[in-house]
Protein backbone atom coordinates (compact mmCIF):
# COMPACT_ATOMS: atom_id res chain seq x y z
CA UNK A 1 0.00 0.00 0.00
CA UNK A 2 0.91 3.52 -0.25
CA UNK A 3 0.57 6.89 0.95
CA UNK A 4 0.46 10.86 0.75
CA UNK A 5 1.71 13.32 3.78
CA UNK A 6 0.13 16.88 3.04
CA UNK A 7 1.18 19.40 5.18
CA UNK A 8 2.93 22.93 4.60
CA UNK A 9 4.91 22.67 7.82
CA UNK A 10 7.47 20.41 7.09
CA UNK A 11 8.66 19.47 10.53
CA UNK A 12 4.80 18.09 10.46
CA UNK A 13 5.63 15.93 7.24
CA UNK A 14 8.92 14.55 8.98
CA UNK A 15 7.13 14.01 12.22
CA UNK A 16 4.80 11.47 10.82
CA UNK A 17 7.71 9.85 8.43
CA UNK A 18 9.87 9.36 11.51
CA UNK A 19 7.15 8.54 13.75
CA UNK A 20 5.03 5.97 12.19
CA UNK A 21 6.16 2.75 11.52
CA UNK A 22 4.63 2.27 8.14
CA UNK A 23 6.14 -1.41 7.52
CA UNK A 24 4.66 -2.47 10.43
CA UNK A 25 1.19 -1.37 9.00
CA UNK A 26 1.71 -2.30 5.68
CA UNK A 27 2.46 0.25 4.15
CA UNK A 28 5.62 -0.06 1.76
CA UNK A 29 5.58 3.79 0.06
CA UNK A 30 5.58 7.34 1.25
CA UNK A 31 4.84 10.09 -0.58
CA UNK A 32 5.16 13.85 0.64
CA UNK A 33 4.07 16.97 -0.49
CA UNK A 34 3.93 20.84 1.37
CA UNK A 35 0.76 22.19 -0.58
CA UNK A 36 -2.41 20.77 -2.60
CA UNK A 37 -0.59 21.80 -5.79
CA UNK A 38 2.01 19.13 -5.40
CA UNK A 39 -0.45 16.44 -3.98
CA UNK A 40 -2.35 16.70 -7.00
CA UNK A 41 0.68 16.03 -8.90
CA UNK A 42 1.74 13.03 -7.08
CA UNK A 43 -1.93 11.71 -7.40
CA UNK A 44 -2.51 12.46 -11.20
CA UNK A 45 1.28 10.34 -11.47
CA UNK A 46 0.04 7.31 -8.71
CA UNK A 47 -2.58 6.00 -7.25
CA UNK A 48 -2.24 6.56 -3.16
CA UNK A 49 -4.02 3.97 -1.01
CA UNK A 50 -4.22 6.56 1.87
CA UNK A 51 -3.93 10.71 1.94
CA UNK A 52 -2.90 12.21 4.87
CA UNK A 53 -3.54 16.09 4.92
CA UNK A 54 -3.56 18.74 6.63
CA UNK A 55 -7.12 21.43 6.48
CA UNK A 56 -5.68 24.91 6.68
CA UNK A 57 -2.86 25.49 4.34
CA UNK A 58 -2.10 29.01 2.61
CA UNK A 59 -2.15 27.52 -0.89
CA UNK A 60 -5.50 25.51 -0.49
CA UNK A 61 -7.20 23.53 2.05
CA UNK A 62 -7.19 20.09 2.57
CA UNK A 63 -11.18 19.50 2.55
CA UNK A 64 -10.85 21.46 -1.24
CA UNK A 65 -7.66 19.16 -1.97
CA UNK A 66 -10.50 16.03 -0.67
CA UNK A 67 -13.28 17.77 -3.19
CA UNK A 68 -11.05 17.29 -6.37
CA UNK A 69 -9.98 14.15 -5.28
CA UNK A 70 -13.76 13.19 -5.43
CA UNK A 71 -14.44 15.10 -8.22
CA UNK A 72 -11.84 13.10 -10.11
CA UNK A 73 -13.22 9.82 -8.97
CA UNK A 74 -10.29 9.02 -6.58
CA UNK A 75 -11.29 7.10 -3.92
CA UNK A 76 -8.06 6.79 -1.61
CA UNK A 77 -8.88 7.00 1.88
CA UNK A 78 -8.03 10.25 3.33
CA UNK A 79 -7.22 11.19 7.34
CA UNK A 80 -8.07 14.89 8.20
CA UNK A 81 -5.13 16.62 10.34
CA UNK A 82 -6.64 19.83 12.24
CA UNK A 83 -5.61 22.40 14.87
CA UNK A 84 -9.04 22.74 15.77
CA UNK A 85 -10.55 20.36 19.30
CA UNK A 86 -13.80 21.51 17.83
CA UNK A 87 -14.41 19.99 14.18
CA UNK A 88 -16.40 22.11 12.63
CA UNK A 89 -15.56 20.72 9.32
CA UNK A 90 -17.39 17.14 10.29
CA UNK A 91 -20.50 17.51 8.01
CA UNK A 92 -18.84 18.36 4.92
CA UNK A 93 -15.82 15.91 5.33
CA UNK A 94 -18.32 13.06 6.01
CA UNK A 95 -20.09 14.27 2.83
CA UNK A 96 -16.54 13.96 0.89
CA UNK A 97 -16.26 10.43 2.52
CA UNK A 98 -13.43 11.47 4.61
CA UNK A 99 -12.29 8.08 7.13
CA UNK A 100 -10.92 9.86 10.05
CA UNK A 101 -9.51 13.49 11.35
CA UNK A 102 -7.22 13.67 13.84
CA UNK A 103 -6.47 16.95 16.13
CA UNK A 104 -2.59 17.68 16.48
CA UNK A 105 -0.40 17.59 18.63
CA UNK A 106 -1.34 13.87 18.08
CA UNK A 107 0.47 11.01 19.77
CA UNK A 108 2.94 8.58 17.47
CA UNK A 109 0.81 5.71 18.91
CA UNK A 110 -3.03 7.14 18.20
CA UNK A 111 -1.66 8.08 14.82
CA UNK A 112 -0.73 4.63 14.01
CA UNK A 113 -3.85 2.98 15.41
CA UNK A 114 -6.24 5.94 13.36
CA UNK A 115 -4.13 4.35 10.54
CA UNK A 116 -4.23 1.73 11.41
CA UNK A 117 -8.33 1.99 11.53
CA UNK A 118 -7.92 3.47 7.87
CA UNK A 119 -5.99 0.64 6.52
CA UNK A 120 -8.79 -1.64 7.15
CA UNK A 121 -11.21 0.51 5.59
CA UNK A 122 -9.11 0.61 2.36
CA UNK A 123 -8.72 -3.23 2.48
CA UNK A 124 -12.69 -3.76 2.98
CA UNK A 125 -13.72 -1.65 0.10
CA UNK A 126 -10.98 -3.64 -1.89
CA UNK A 127 -11.88 -7.48 -0.58
CA UNK A 128 -15.56 -6.23 -1.58
CA UNK A 129 -14.15 -5.07 -5.58
CA UNK A 130 -12.52 -8.50 -5.90
CA UNK A 131 -14.96 -10.57 -5.16
CA UNK A 132 -18.32 -11.48 -3.77
CA UNK A 133 -17.55 -15.28 -3.27
CA UNK A 134 -18.07 -17.16 0.08
CA UNK A 135 -14.39 -18.62 -0.16
CA UNK A 136 -13.58 -15.60 -1.24
CA UNK A 137 -15.22 -13.38 1.26
CA UNK A 138 -13.98 -15.62 4.55
CA UNK A 139 -10.48 -14.82 3.38
CA UNK A 140 -10.50 -11.69 2.77
CA UNK A 141 -12.72 -11.00 6.10
CA UNK A 142 -10.84 -12.97 8.40
CA UNK A 143 -11.32 -10.48 11.48
CA UNK A 144 -14.70 -10.50 11.51
CA UNK A 145 -14.94 -13.88 11.01
CA UNK A 146 -12.91 -14.64 13.77
CA UNK A 147 -14.74 -11.98 16.37
CA UNK A 148 -18.27 -13.54 14.82
CA UNK A 149 -17.19 -16.67 16.86
CA UNK A 150 -15.71 -15.52 19.41
CA UNK A 151 -18.94 -13.70 20.22
CA UNK A 152 -21.36 -16.20 20.32
CA UNK A 153 -18.91 -18.44 21.48
CA UNK A 154 -18.68 -15.81 24.98
CA UNK A 155 -21.78 -14.27 25.01
CA UNK A 156 -23.24 -18.14 26.10
CA UNK A 157 -26.40 -17.44 23.40
CA UNK A 158 -26.85 -21.56 23.13
CA UNK A 159 -24.68 -23.78 24.70
CA UNK A 160 -21.70 -25.34 22.79
CA UNK A 161 -20.02 -28.54 23.41
CA UNK A 162 -16.70 -30.25 22.06
CA UNK A 163 -18.83 -30.96 19.18
CA UNK A 164 -20.54 -27.93 18.07
CA UNK A 165 -17.26 -26.20 18.69
CA UNK A 166 -15.50 -28.49 16.02
CA UNK A 167 -17.95 -27.82 13.35
CA UNK A 168 -17.99 -23.87 13.54
CA UNK A 169 -14.29 -24.03 13.56
CA UNK A 170 -14.31 -26.51 10.44
CA UNK A 171 -17.50 -24.36 9.05
CA UNK A 172 -15.89 -20.66 9.29
CA UNK A 173 -12.37 -22.21 8.13
CA UNK A 174 -10.27 -20.85 11.27
CA UNK A 175 -7.43 -21.89 12.58
CA UNK A 176 -8.56 -22.43 16.29
CA UNK A 177 -7.65 -25.74 18.38
CA UNK A 178 -10.66 -26.74 19.58
CA UNK A 179 -8.98 -29.62 21.80
CA UNK A 180 -6.68 -27.06 23.23
CA UNK A 181 -6.70 -24.38 26.15
CA UNK A 182 -7.13 -21.07 26.65
CA UNK A 183 -7.08 -18.23 28.37
CA UNK A 184 -9.37 -15.13 28.83
CA UNK A 185 -7.73 -11.62 29.90
CA UNK A 186 -10.14 -9.07 31.28
CA UNK A 187 -8.83 -5.56 31.15
CA UNK A 188 -11.34 -2.79 32.40
CA UNK A 189 -10.88 0.38 31.90
CA UNK A 190 -12.47 3.57 33.83
CA UNK A 191 -11.86 7.06 34.22
CA UNK A 192 -11.95 7.70 30.35
CA UNK A 193 -14.07 10.24 30.03
CA UNK A 194 -11.41 12.93 29.34
CA UNK A 195 -9.99 10.64 26.38
CA UNK A 196 -13.25 9.65 24.81
CA UNK A 197 -13.67 13.58 24.58
CA UNK A 198 -10.23 13.98 23.27
CA UNK A 199 -10.40 10.84 20.84
CA UNK A 200 -14.20 10.15 20.29
CA UNK A 201 -15.49 6.85 21.61
CA UNK A 202 -15.50 4.90 18.54
CA UNK A 203 -11.39 5.54 18.04
CA UNK A 204 -10.39 4.96 22.24
CA UNK A 205 -12.50 1.61 21.51
CA UNK A 206 -10.46 0.73 18.56
CA UNK A 207 -7.53 1.99 20.11
CA UNK A 208 -7.97 0.00 23.06
CA UNK A 209 -9.13 -3.36 21.23
CA UNK A 210 -5.77 -2.78 18.20
CA UNK A 211 -3.76 -2.36 21.89
CA UNK A 212 -5.06 -5.21 24.15
CA UNK A 213 -4.45 -7.48 20.59
CA UNK A 214 -1.19 -6.45 19.67
CA UNK A 215 0.47 -6.55 23.38
CA UNK A 216 -1.34 -9.48 24.52
CA UNK A 217 -1.18 -11.63 21.64
CA UNK A 218 1.23 -9.81 19.32
CA UNK A 219 -1.08 -9.64 16.92
CA UNK A 220 -1.84 -6.08 15.17
CA UNK A 221 -4.91 -7.01 13.42
CA UNK A 222 -7.27 -7.58 16.10
CA UNK A 223 -8.82 -11.45 15.84
CA UNK A 224 -9.59 -12.12 19.30
CA UNK A 225 -10.70 -9.35 21.74
CA UNK A 226 -14.22 -8.35 22.01
CA UNK A 227 -15.53 -5.18 23.61
CA UNK A 228 -18.27 -4.99 26.37
CA UNK A 229 -19.90 -2.13 28.72
CA UNK A 230 -20.26 -2.55 32.12
CA UNK A 231 -21.91 -0.13 34.38
CA UNK A 232 -18.58 1.61 35.40
CA UNK A 233 -16.06 1.03 32.44
CA UNK A 234 -14.96 -1.04 29.73
CA UNK A 235 -14.00 -4.27 29.48
CA UNK A 236 -11.80 -5.44 27.04
CA UNK A 237 -12.13 -9.38 26.71
CA UNK A 238 -9.15 -11.29 24.51
CA UNK A 239 -9.00 -14.96 24.27
CA UNK A 240 -4.88 -15.72 24.64
CA UNK A 241 -3.57 -19.71 23.98
CA UNK A 242 -2.19 -21.81 26.89
CA UNK A 243 0.29 -19.31 27.46
CA UNK A 244 2.16 -19.86 31.34
CA UNK A 245 0.41 -17.31 34.06
CA UNK A 246 3.90 -15.71 34.42
CA UNK A 247 4.32 -15.33 30.58
CA UNK A 248 1.08 -13.48 30.42
CA UNK A 249 0.99 -11.23 33.71
CA UNK A 250 4.04 -9.40 31.95
CA UNK A 251 1.75 -8.51 29.07
CA UNK A 252 -0.76 -7.42 31.18
CA UNK A 253 1.64 -5.04 32.99
CA UNK A 254 2.78 -3.87 29.85
CA UNK A 255 -0.51 -3.22 28.60
CA UNK A 256 -1.05 -1.41 31.75
CA UNK A 257 1.55 0.94 31.41
CA UNK A 258 1.21 1.73 27.48
CA UNK A 259 -2.47 2.77 28.41
CA UNK A 260 -0.99 4.81 30.75
CA UNK A 261 1.60 6.35 28.59
CA UNK A 262 -0.01 6.78 25.55
CA UNK A 263 -3.60 7.90 26.82
CA UNK A 264 -3.70 8.26 30.53
CA UNK A 265 -6.23 5.88 31.49
CA UNK A 266 -6.12 3.17 34.24
CA UNK A 267 -6.62 -0.22 33.42
CA UNK A 268 -6.93 -3.72 35.45
CA UNK A 269 -6.18 -6.73 34.31
CA UNK A 270 -7.47 -9.93 35.04
CA UNK A 271 -6.52 -13.28 34.04
CA UNK A 272 -8.46 -16.85 34.01
CA UNK A 273 -7.15 -20.06 34.40
CA UNK A 274 -6.85 -22.35 31.28
CA UNK A 275 -10.29 -23.90 30.13
CA UNK A 276 -11.48 -25.69 27.55
CA UNK A 277 -13.36 -23.80 24.67
CA UNK A 278 -16.82 -24.87 25.73
CA UNK A 279 -15.95 -23.40 29.38
CA UNK A 280 -15.16 -19.86 28.12
CA UNK A 281 -18.67 -18.36 28.34
CA UNK A 282 -18.75 -18.74 32.15
CA UNK A 283 -14.96 -18.27 32.72
CA UNK A 284 -15.79 -14.60 31.27
CA UNK A 285 -18.72 -13.72 33.52
CA UNK A 286 -16.91 -15.77 36.43
CA UNK A 287 -13.73 -12.75 35.77
CA UNK A 288 -15.99 -10.42 34.77
CA UNK A 289 -17.48 -10.24 38.48
CA UNK A 290 -14.24 -11.06 40.00
CA UNK A 291 -12.54 -7.67 38.19
CA UNK A 292 -16.17 -5.58 38.93
CA UNK A 293 -15.80 -6.83 42.89
CA UNK A 294 -11.54 -6.73 43.87
CA UNK A 295 -10.63 -2.97 43.55
CA UNK A 296 -7.95 -3.76 45.20
CA UNK A 297 -6.13 -4.58 42.97
CA UNK A 298 -6.75 -1.35 40.76
CA UNK A 299 -4.17 -1.09 37.99
CA UNK A 300 -2.78 -4.21 38.60
CA UNK A 301 -2.67 -7.74 37.27
CA UNK A 302 -4.23 -10.14 38.95
CA UNK A 303 -5.90 -14.15 38.57
CA UNK A 304 -9.29 -15.62 39.74
CA UNK A 305 -6.84 -17.39 42.68
CA UNK A 306 -5.46 -14.31 44.06
CA UNK A 307 -9.22 -12.65 44.08
CA UNK A 308 -11.23 -12.48 47.38
CA UNK A 309 -14.81 -13.58 48.84
CA UNK A 310 -16.88 -10.25 49.92
CA UNK A 311 -16.22 -8.69 53.21
CA UNK A 312 -19.68 -9.78 55.32
CA UNK A 313 -22.60 -7.46 55.63
CA UNK A 314 -21.58 -6.79 59.31
CA UNK A 315 -18.16 -5.34 58.65
CA UNK A 316 -17.45 -2.45 60.53
CA UNK A 317 -15.68 -0.31 58.14
CA UNK A 318 -15.02 2.95 59.96
CA UNK A 319 -14.61 4.31 63.58
CA UNK A 320 -17.11 6.88 63.41
CA UNK A 321 -15.94 8.67 66.58
CA UNK A 322 -12.67 10.51 65.96
CA UNK A 323 -13.96 10.45 62.60
CA UNK A 324 -16.96 12.77 63.96
CA UNK A 325 -14.16 14.48 66.44
CA UNK A 326 -11.75 15.49 63.53
CA UNK A 327 -15.18 16.48 61.30
CA UNK A 328 -15.90 18.94 64.13
CA UNK A 329 -12.66 20.51 64.67
CA UNK A 330 -12.44 20.85 60.23
CA UNK A 331 -9.01 18.29 60.40
CA UNK A 332 -9.03 17.36 57.05
CA UNK A 333 -5.52 15.92 57.15
CA UNK A 334 -6.66 13.59 59.77
CA UNK A 335 -9.22 12.41 58.25
CA UNK A 336 -7.89 11.55 55.27
CA UNK A 337 -4.78 9.94 56.82
CA UNK A 338 -7.13 7.46 59.16
CA UNK A 339 -8.92 6.67 55.86
CA UNK A 340 -5.83 5.63 54.00
CA UNK A 341 -4.58 3.30 56.38
CA UNK A 342 -7.81 1.51 56.97
CA UNK A 343 -7.69 0.91 53.15
CA UNK A 344 -4.13 0.03 53.11
CA UNK A 345 -4.65 -2.18 56.10
CA UNK A 346 -7.71 -3.77 54.23
CA UNK A 347 -5.84 -4.06 51.00
CA UNK A 348 -2.55 -5.95 53.17
CA UNK A 349 -5.06 -8.09 54.46
CA UNK A 350 -6.65 -8.76 51.20
CA UNK A 351 -10.26 -8.01 52.36
CA UNK A 352 -10.72 -4.42 50.45
CA UNK A 353 -13.42 -4.88 47.39
CA UNK A 354 -16.41 -3.22 46.12
CA UNK A 355 -18.61 -4.26 49.14
CA UNK A 356 -15.81 -2.55 51.42
CA UNK A 357 -15.61 0.65 49.70
CA UNK A 358 -19.55 0.56 49.43
CA UNK A 359 -19.84 0.40 53.14
CA UNK A 360 -17.15 3.05 53.86
CA UNK A 361 -19.15 5.17 51.07
CA UNK A 362 -22.29 5.00 52.94
CA UNK A 363 -20.46 6.09 56.47
CA UNK A 364 -19.06 8.49 55.89
CA UNK A 365 -22.34 9.55 53.58
CA UNK A 366 -24.22 9.44 56.98
CA UNK A 367 -21.42 10.96 59.12
CA UNK A 368 -21.03 13.97 57.05
CA UNK A 369 -24.65 14.53 55.94
CA UNK A 370 -25.75 14.11 59.98
CA UNK A 371 -23.24 17.04 60.46
CA UNK A 372 -24.15 19.54 57.97
CA UNK A 373 -27.67 18.88 59.41
CA UNK A 374 -26.89 19.79 62.21
CA UNK A 375 -25.53 23.14 61.31
CA UNK A 376 -28.70 23.98 58.95
CA UNK A 377 -27.01 22.56 55.50
CA UNK A 378 -29.12 20.39 53.08
CA UNK A 379 -26.21 18.32 52.34
CA UNK A 380 -28.28 16.36 49.44
CA UNK A 381 -28.80 19.17 47.45
CA UNK A 382 -25.30 20.87 48.53
CA UNK A 383 -23.46 17.62 46.95
CA UNK A 384 -25.97 17.68 43.68
CA UNK A 385 -23.58 19.02 41.52
CA UNK A 386 -21.79 17.86 38.77
CA UNK A 387 -18.23 16.99 39.94
CA UNK A 388 -19.99 15.63 43.42
CA UNK A 389 -22.16 13.10 41.37
CA UNK A 390 -19.31 11.44 39.26
CA UNK A 391 -16.40 11.15 42.19
CA UNK A 392 -19.31 9.79 44.02
CA UNK A 393 -20.00 7.41 41.53
CA UNK A 394 -16.54 6.37 40.98
CA UNK A 395 -15.45 6.00 44.43
CA UNK A 396 -16.11 2.46 44.93
CA UNK A 397 -13.84 1.78 42.10
CA UNK A 398 -10.21 1.89 43.97
CA UNK A 399 -8.89 2.99 47.05
CA UNK A 400 -7.67 6.39 44.97
CA UNK A 401 -11.10 6.91 43.87
CA UNK A 402 -12.66 6.99 47.76
CA UNK A 403 -9.82 8.94 48.49
CA UNK A 404 -10.32 11.83 45.79
CA UNK A 405 -13.65 11.34 46.36
CA UNK A 406 -13.71 12.09 50.43
CA UNK A 407 -10.97 14.32 49.44
CA UNK A 408 -14.06 16.79 47.45
CA UNK A 409 -16.56 15.75 50.18
CA UNK A 410 -14.90 17.51 52.84
CA UNK A 411 -13.38 20.43 51.00
CA UNK A 412 -17.08 21.00 49.56
CA UNK A 413 -18.75 20.41 53.86
CA UNK A 414 -15.90 23.16 55.30
CA UNK A 415 -15.72 25.67 52.43
CA UNK A 416 -19.90 25.70 52.09
CA UNK A 417 -20.24 25.80 56.20
CA UNK A 418 -17.29 28.55 56.18
CA UNK A 419 -19.17 30.39 53.81
CA UNK A 420 -22.50 30.71 55.95
CA UNK A 421 -20.61 31.42 59.27
CA UNK A 422 -19.71 34.67 57.15
CA UNK A 423 -23.16 35.82 57.49
CA UNK A 424 -21.96 38.88 55.60
CA UNK A 425 -21.71 36.92 52.41
CA UNK A 426 -24.72 34.83 52.56
CA UNK A 427 -26.58 37.59 53.87
CA UNK A 428 -25.55 39.16 50.96
CA UNK A 429 -26.27 36.74 48.01
CA UNK A 430 -29.72 35.93 49.72
CA UNK A 431 -30.59 39.67 49.34
CA UNK A 432 -29.40 39.59 45.75
CA UNK A 433 -31.05 36.43 44.99
CA UNK A 434 -34.36 38.02 46.58
CA UNK A 435 -33.86 41.26 44.18
CA UNK A 436 -34.21 38.86 41.46
CA UNK A 437 -36.88 36.86 41.97
CA UNK A 438 -39.20 39.33 43.72
CA UNK A 439 -41.77 38.57 40.81
CA UNK A 440 -41.59 34.87 41.50
CA UNK A 441 -43.27 33.04 43.93
CA UNK A 442 -40.83 32.57 46.44
CA UNK A 443 -40.85 31.79 49.85
CA UNK A 444 -38.53 30.72 52.91
CA UNK A 445 -38.70 27.19 51.30
CA UNK A 446 -38.06 28.18 47.98
CA UNK A 447 -34.95 30.49 49.31
CA UNK A 448 -33.41 27.94 51.77
CA UNK A 449 -32.91 25.52 48.64
CA UNK A 450 -31.51 27.56 46.66
CA UNK A 451 -28.40 27.46 49.33
CA UNK A 452 -28.87 24.30 50.64
CA UNK A 453 -29.77 25.63 53.65
CA UNK A 454 -32.69 24.18 56.11
CA UNK A 455 -35.99 26.61 56.30
CA UNK A 456 -35.66 27.04 59.57
CA UNK A 457 -31.98 27.63 59.53
CA UNK A 458 -32.30 30.39 57.11
CA UNK A 459 -35.05 31.98 59.12
CA UNK A 460 -33.08 32.24 61.98
CA UNK A 461 -29.74 32.99 60.34
CA UNK A 462 -31.63 35.94 58.66
CA UNK A 463 -33.30 37.41 61.24
CA UNK A 464 -30.03 37.45 63.59
CA UNK A 465 -27.78 39.28 61.31
CA UNK A 466 -31.09 41.77 59.40
CA UNK A 467 -33.61 42.11 62.08
CA UNK A 468 -35.96 41.81 59.39
CA UNK A 469 -38.00 38.22 58.44
CA UNK A 470 -37.24 36.73 55.61
CA UNK A 471 -41.21 36.88 54.67
CA UNK A 472 -41.17 40.92 55.57
CA UNK A 473 -37.92 40.99 53.04
CA UNK A 474 -39.44 39.72 50.25
CA UNK A 475 -42.55 42.06 50.99
CA UNK A 476 -40.07 44.78 51.25
CA UNK A 477 -38.49 44.36 47.68
CA UNK A 478 -41.94 43.97 46.29
CA UNK A 479 -43.21 47.40 47.64
CA UNK A 480 -40.14 49.28 46.32
CA UNK A 481 -40.36 47.65 42.97
CA UNK A 482 -43.73 48.50 43.13
CA UNK A 483 -43.21 52.12 43.99
CA UNK A 484 -41.09 52.19 40.64
CA UNK A 485 -43.56 50.91 38.67
CA UNK A 486 -46.15 53.23 39.88
CA UNK A 487 -43.96 56.07 39.00
CA UNK A 488 -44.74 55.46 35.06
CA UNK A 489 -47.32 56.36 33.29
CA UNK A 490 -47.31 53.55 31.04
CA UNK A 491 -48.02 51.10 33.69
CA UNK A 492 -51.77 50.75 35.26
CA UNK A 493 -51.99 50.52 38.64
CA UNK A 494 -54.07 47.12 38.57
CA UNK A 495 -50.88 45.30 36.56
CA UNK A 496 -48.26 46.20 39.61
CA UNK A 497 -49.52 43.78 41.36
CA UNK A 498 -48.82 40.89 39.20
CA UNK A 499 -45.60 42.56 38.28
CA UNK A 500 -43.91 42.51 41.63
CA UNK A 501 -45.16 39.26 42.47
CA UNK A 502 -48.67 39.11 44.36
CA UNK A 503 -51.94 37.22 42.73
CA UNK A 504 -54.30 39.33 45.07
CA UNK A 505 -54.90 42.78 44.07
CA UNK A 506 -56.41 43.29 47.30
CA UNK A 507 -53.78 41.89 49.25
CA UNK A 508 -51.13 44.29 47.46
CA UNK A 509 -52.90 47.36 48.11
CA UNK A 510 -53.27 46.53 51.88
CA UNK A 511 -49.99 45.66 52.03
CA UNK A 512 -48.94 48.32 50.38
CA UNK A 513 -50.77 50.96 52.25
CA UNK A 514 -49.22 49.27 55.45
CA UNK A 515 -45.72 49.79 54.41
CA UNK A 516 -46.27 53.51 52.98
CA UNK A 517 -48.98 54.83 54.69
CA UNK A 518 -51.27 55.51 51.81
CA UNK A 519 -52.53 53.09 49.20
CA UNK A 520 -51.32 52.74 45.47
CA UNK A 521 -53.44 54.71 43.76
CA UNK A 522 -52.90 57.46 45.86
CA UNK A 523 -49.27 56.77 45.35
CA UNK A 524 -49.57 57.36 41.47
CA UNK A 525 -51.53 60.71 41.97
CA UNK A 526 -48.31 62.40 44.15
CA UNK A 527 -45.97 60.91 41.65
CA UNK A 528 -48.06 62.53 39.00
CA UNK A 529 -48.60 65.30 40.24
CA UNK A 530 -44.55 65.66 41.32
CA UNK A 531 -43.89 64.69 37.62
CA UNK A 532 -45.95 68.33 36.17
CA UNK A 533 -44.63 70.52 39.08
CA UNK A 534 -41.18 69.77 37.65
Amino acid sequence: MKALIVDDDTATVDMICDSVDWERLGIQQVEKAYNIHQAKAVLESAVMDIVISDIEMPQGSGLELLEWMRENGKDSEFLLLTCHEDFSYASRALRLDAAEYLTKPFNPAVMETVLLKVIHRARDKQALKQSSKRGEWLSSNEKKNYLSFFNELLGGYAMWDREKIRREIAGRQLIIDPEGCFRLVISRVVNYEQAEEQMGRNLLEFFLLGLCSEVLLGEIENRHTLYYQDGKGKLFVTVCGGESEEDMRGRCEDLIEKCEAYIHVPVTCCISSPVQAEALAETKERLGRCISENVAFYRKVFTEEEAVEKVAESDTALDLKDLDMWLKEHDRRRILGYLKDVLSEKERNRVLNEHALFLIKQELLQMDYAYLLQNGIQAAKLFHDEISVKLLERATQSSVDMIRWANYLLERTFSYEDEVKKSATIIGRIEEYIRGHYAEDISRNEIAKVFFLTPEYLAKLYKKKTGVSIKNAVIEVRIEKAKELLAREDIRISDVAGMVGFDNFSYFSTLFKKYTGITPKEYKTNQQQIHLNS
